[in-house]
């Protein structure tokens, strides 16, 4: 719920949210893919803290405290899986969730 929130929150007015699912060799993947703004690269090693929050969504003021990419990965790890954001500014973000079907 926290990717898919994060996905329509952060987007552009008149933007596009994608969301797939896929089968994989050992499991399952999920994607959120949005045209917002964007992560600016210097600052997506950091998307998995607690609390951070990235300058365009500080300067939208956008609602949130900066917990939901944090939460998630916390999820996603718990259950053997993995998290990755990847980013291109001012064109598109995706956020990739891969889960095993057995841990």
């Amino acid at each position: 719920m926290n990717l898919a929130d994060n996905a329509v929150k952060h987007n552009e007015a008149d933007g596009r949210v994608a969301v797939s699912l896929r089968r994989t060799a050992d499991g399952a993947q999920v994607e959120f893919e949005n045209t917002g703004p964007g992560i600016a690269p210097e600052q997506l090693p950091f998307v998995f803290d607690p609390f951070f929050r990235g300058t365009e969504a500080k300067r939208a003021r956008r609602d949130g405290c900066g917990l939901g990419l944090s939460i998630a990965q916390w999820i996603v790890t718990a259950h053997g899986g993995t998290l990755l954001v990847e980013s291109t500014p001012e064109r598109v973000t995706t956020v990739t969730a891969r889960l095993p079907s057995r841990l």
